[in-house]
């Protein structure tokens, strides 16, 4: 029987608990304010463009139906409905387009902490700017460290274990933004322990709308636990993270090799949630190095997918694993979310359009004949020398030119982010995809109100209502 040591759980929970409750907003550094601010501002607009998505009405349309208390309003669909059954709307929504965010570590995070921070503000009038801030900071940092403990995305998810982590980020989130106290947030983290699922990460396999459905239980889950810790229902918990019974006794590593020093190191000094990438692509991650290098290869040489006899791929391990893998899936890709974890088809499409927006998943583009021509040129080989999401890219055109490259990182990766400009341009033009219509004044003040949070007063007058039809 595996044994795991105590790793003091209660001190390390402690920290966390008492970073949580004693951060003020004007302890936060300008920078990772200025990082937050851009995260909101590009996580409302992959919520907009995700707001007509298949299926994501439909949940609305469910949510609706339930009743309940009218707490919170639905952004961009109106009504008002449970905080935690309006969690359960957004949170699909977010994660929709497969355009948010992806840390290298700890994958996505603002896809579920946003949508839950969201309702939320409907349980009490005016939470303003600076408090949602302040939450959205503390709990995107927790989330990114529990997952950077254990590796999530370069150890556990390629051999197999499962994840499980996302929970902890909107529970501090909410938590902060009720304002818990030490006890009530422990209680919280230690329901949270018991919500995490360890085959979280089989929602990938089939890759179907299960993995956008995941974020809406999470988010919902985490406002629930947060009122029920209000509630002081449970006030302690022991063996939240380490020990026989903590969250990383479900992976396949002893605990020696978990990296606890990761959540707690340098807490609150060292921001770890500003290491995160937001997305230039509506698609997997590990597809994103070879879109841009079919695109960068198309304009710097001059030529269009008429002019290509083949592409071939050198894809590092997880890029393999997760996107080229299993072939008669990801050759034959049939609805959205098997296209967004196809390597062949979005190469193809970035291909034929010379762009790879959500443009790509309607009806007309799945089908499309070039495309699939195009996806039957293209071969791809596992790297294990590349890092992580890197691709080369071998392209020979129909005249016998050949095109190489090596890509390893995209725009909006930390080492390569996006300007205020790219940003704005990426919200305006998720927001074409806006179930209600919103105008170009609404789309240029909100866009100005979250660039300025700090000085919002009210969250829900200022932000959400404008957006709702």
């Amino acid at each position: 029987m595996r044994q795991f040591l105590d790793y003091d759980d209660e001190y390390i929970t402690d920290k966390i608990c008492d970073l949580v409750v004693e951060t003020k907003y004007e302890d936060l550094p300008p920078y990772v304010v200025n990082f937050a601010k851009r995260h909101i501002l590009d996580t409302i607009g992959v919520i907009i463009g995700g707001s007509t998505m298949e299926n994501i009405p439909s949940i609305v349309d469910f949510v609706r139906e339930q009743g309940g208390q009218k707490e919170s309003t639905i952004p961009l669909f109106g009504g008002k409905v449970p905080a935690s059954m309006c969690a359960f709307a957004l949170g699909p929504a977010a994660r929709a387009t497969d355009l948010g965010d992806c840390h290298e570590e700890a994958g996505h995070s603002a896809e579920y902490t946003l949508p839950a921070l969201l309702a939320a503000t409907g349980l009490k009038p005016g939470f303003s700017g600076k408090q949602f801030l302040l939450s959205f900071v503390l709990g995107q940092e927790i989330l990114i460290r529990t997952g950077k403990a254990y590796n999530c995305v370069s150890c556990e998810q390629n051999s197999g274990s499962q994840g499980g982590h996302y929970i902890f980020g909107p529970v501090i989130a909410v938590g902060k933004l009720l304002g818990l106290s030490t006890t009530q947030l422990k209680g919280a983290l230690g329901m949270a322990k018991c919500m995490t699922q360890p085959y979280d990460m089989s929602m990938y396999t089939p890759a179907n709308f299960m993995v956008s459905l995941h974020h809406g239980f999470i988010a919902q889950d985490a406002i629930n636990i947060c009122l029920l810790a209000r509630k002081n229902i449970i006030e302690q918990y022991t063996q939240v993270f380490s020990g026989n019974r903590g969250f990383y006794s479900l992976f396949s590593r002893p605990e020696n090799e978990i990296d606890f020093y990761e959540l707690t190191n340098n807490i609150g000094i060292k921001w770890e949630m500003t290491g995160t990438t937001l997305k230039p692509y509506p698609s997997c991650n590990c597809t994103h190095t070879s879109i841009k290098g079919i695109l960068e290869q198309m304009e710097t040489h001059h030529f269009t997918y008429h002019d290509i006899n083949a592409i071939h791929l050198d894809e590092s391990q997880i890029n393999w694993t997760i996107v080229a893998q299993p072939y008669e899936v990801k050759w034959n890709p049939r609805s959205i979310p098997e296209c967004q974890f196809s390597l062949p088809y979005t190469v193809a499409a970035a291909a034929y359009t010379g762009d790879f927006f959500l443009d790509a998943y309607a009806e007309e583009k799945r089908s499309n004949i070039e495309i699939w021509k195009l996806m039957k040129k293209i071969s791809v080989r596992q790297d294990m020398d590349l890092p992580p999401y890197a691709a080369r890219i071998t392209t020979t055109l129909e005249n016998g030119t050949i095109h190489t490259g090596e890509y390893f990182m995209v725009k909006g990766h930390p080492e390569e982010p996006f300007t205020d400009e790219e940003l704005c341009n990426k919200f305006k033009r998720c927001s074409l995809y806006s179930v209600n219509k919103l105008e170009d004044t609404t789309i240029n003040e909100v866009i100005e109100k979250i660039f300025s949070l700090e000085k919002i007063d009210d969250m829900v007058k200022e932000i959400i209502l404008p957006l709702t039809s």
